[in-house]
């Protein structure tokens, strides 16, 4: 199992490492994050669980405070000089068996150089670095875990912070990944560089989406359909990671001034490729699945953040007279339910609720460190449930979704804490959906209601 060292030493920067500890153990769990005066059991073999427990991590965290460099010992030698000295020695251990070594400077602490350090230690000083501020740890821990969830994503757990704010700009050899980089431009008061990091972050995916990647054309056996199926939407799935999450950090910031973008976003992905004529439709379905992933996140992102007319925005607007997204990424129109319940590792989920369940899946670790797990798992309820309502009153079909198996043990609960939504004063309604109309909502809700009694009562 991947995991985070964190090093630091006694009497210098303990506060430091103990948030850190604690804010990793919340958002990977404690089993992911080694901290010696917690991970190691009365009397274990102090020695050979430090070096034991570094070699199963994949980081280390080097917490350095102000007496980091200059600590001596009762005899005035340097600590860092003692070959003996466990900072020193869990550096080196992690150097030599392959770790990342991170850095942290605690507050106004400078840059390490290498003529600060003895031999062994030199290279750290070579390492891009992190800052911690007592008077900022709100802002660098979420930045720090965005680090570590850029490094390692196999670190992400179910559980999930509160989004990050701003942070400041980074000074030369520190560390800044593109979430924390488009996190500050979102701070900017000119949008224009959040347009260009996520057209250029989609055209990316785009250039990855071509007939050679993924054939349209040629016959499969029937036998060997769903292994191949899920092979193409877990494919797509992880050409797609970078671009979705700078898409849910964006439409989470609540900013109005980027409306435009998402919505231009989902044309893009949507506008037709050249197929092979005759193509099987599996695959032809299958090529919608990476603007399926778009829309779902924009609107779970959406309604998380109370953007609800967003969300009518991008599933029912139309531009010269094309299909909306909301008839066009109809589940079962990107995914045959059948399909979906016969693929390997989607757990045999029913056929009308697999493709949900494994969208929420993905979107779950999308979103980590954005929304957090409860919110998430309500977000995602709340913007299925919206679109499913969507779709009763623009026809007689809805995809439903994993929601509605709640919705047929306990309708009342998800219709409560939606009530403000699809009131005639709420923004949704105000935008345009339904007609602007409460009587059309309620109509919608009785549809909505005997579709779910008639597929799971």
């Amino acid at each position: 199992m991947p995991g985070v060292f964190v090093n630091y030493r006694t009497g210098d920067g303990e506060w430091a490492a103990a948030l850190v500890k604690r804010e990793l153990s919340a958002r990977f769990g404690a089993d992911q994050v080694f901290y010696a005066s917690q991970s190691i059991r009365l009397g274990e073999d102090f020695s050979r669980e430090i070096l034991s427990g570094l070699r199963r991590c994949e980081v280390l965290l080097a917490i350095i405070g102000p007496r980091w460099v200059a600590a001596v010992d009762r005899e005035g030698v340097r600590r860092l000089d003692k070959s003996d000295d466990w900072v020193r020695r869990e550096i080196t251990e992690a150097f030599q068996c392959g770790l990342r070594v991170i850095p942290v400077l605690m507050d106004g602490i400078a840059p390490l150089t290498e003529a600060d350090l003895p031999d062994a230690l030199k290279r750290v000083a070579r390492c891009q670095y992190l800052r911690i501020h007592h008077r900022s740890d709100d802002l660098d821990l979420p930045r720090l875990v965005d680090e570590l969830v850029e490094l390692v994503p196999e670190l992400v757990t179910a559980k999930a912070p509160p989004a990050a704010a701003r942070v400041e700009r980074a000074a030369e050899g520190e560390l800044r990944s593109p979430v924390t980089e488009f996190r500050r431009a979102l701070a900017e008061p000119v949008g224009q560089t959040v347009t260009d990091r996520v057209q250029a972050a989609a055209s990316s995916v785009l250039d990855l989406l071509t007939e050679s990647r993924y054939p349209t054309s040629g016959h499969v056996d029937e036998s060997e359909l769903p292994a191949e199926l899920e092979k193409r939407l877990t494919g797509y799935e992880h050409d797609l990671a970078p671009l979705l999450r700078l898409v849910a950090i964006g439409v989470r910031s609540g900013d109005r001034r980027h409306d435009d973008l998402w919505t231009a976003l989902v044309e893009r992905f949507l506008r037709p490729s050249p197929r092979d004529r005759g193509a099987p439709d599996v695959w032809v379905n299958a090529a919608l699945y990476p603007a399926l992933l778009l829309v779902y996140v924009i609107g779970v992102a959406a309604v998380a953040s109370g953007r609800e007319e967003l969300v009518h925005r991008l599933l029912c607007g139309t531009s010269d007279g094309e299909t909306p997204a909301l008839r066009e990424l109809a589940l079962r129109n990107v995914v045959d339910p059948r399909h979906a319940a016969a693929l390997p590792s989607w757990d045999g989920a029913p056929p009308r609720q697999a493709l949900s369940v494994q969208l929420r899946q993905v979107l779950s670790r999308v979103f980590f460190n954005v929304v957090d797990g409860a919110a998430f798992e309500w977000a995602f309820a709340d913007y299925e449930f919206l679109r499913s309502l969507l779709e009763l009153h623009d026809g007689a079909f809805s995809s439903l979704g994993e929601f509605a198996v709640q919705l047929d043990r306990d309708d009342s609960v998800i219709y409560e804490r939606n009530l403000a939504r699809l009131n005639a004063d709420s923004a949704l309604l105000r935008a345009g959906a339904f007609g602007g109309e409460p009587d059309q909502v309620a109509a919608a809700w009785r549809e909505l209601r005997q579709a779910t009694r008639a597929r799971y009562s």
